[in-house]
């Protein structure tokens, strides 16, 4: 068995009360885990790949034994997207910053932040997608 690797990020995030207090109850709604009652965090992804928090803080933390993920804002970005589409709590996208009136769309995913794949569909009939991995979901690349 590996030893835990526990990935932090910097604090790139402000959580507002309102959206801390949503996420409180959401977690009290079931048994929080030993990396949330650590850290005060909040479970967004139990995922495929390494288990994705954000603490209270606004740090995003990664349960990552053998992922090998960098604590990269970008990596950041991606965490808070895909937990808003896997908790379903919307707002946590209000927390990236807003698109700069000079960014370009991501040319990769044409601004929408996914990939479709090859023609495989949900149970919903929607294509199936993948986080973009060149903006990490934003859907727009900040111009240098």
């Amino acid at each position: 068995m590996s030893e835990r690797r526990l990935v932090i990020s910097d604090k790139y995030f402000e959580v507002p009360s309102d959206l801390l207090a949503r996420l409180q109850n959401l977690r009290a709604g079931r048994a929080a885990d030993d990396i949330e009652r650590t850290y005060d965090a909040f479970l967004l992804d139990p995922g495929v790949g390494p288990p994705t928090y954000l603490a209270a803080d606004g740090r995003i933390l990664w349960d990552d034994d053998m992922w090998g993920v960098e604590p990269t804002r970008g990596e950041a970005y991606a965490a808070i997207v895909v937990g808003a589409r896997k908790t379903g709590v919307r707002d946590l996208l209000k927390l990236l910053p807003p698109r700069p009136p000079s960014a370009a769309s991501c040319g990769e995913c044409g601004g929408s932040g996914r990939f479709k794949v090859g023609g495989a569909t949900l149970g919903d009939e929607q294509p199936s997608s993948l986080l973009c991995p060149t903006c990490r979901g934003i859907g727009w690349r900040a111009s240098h």
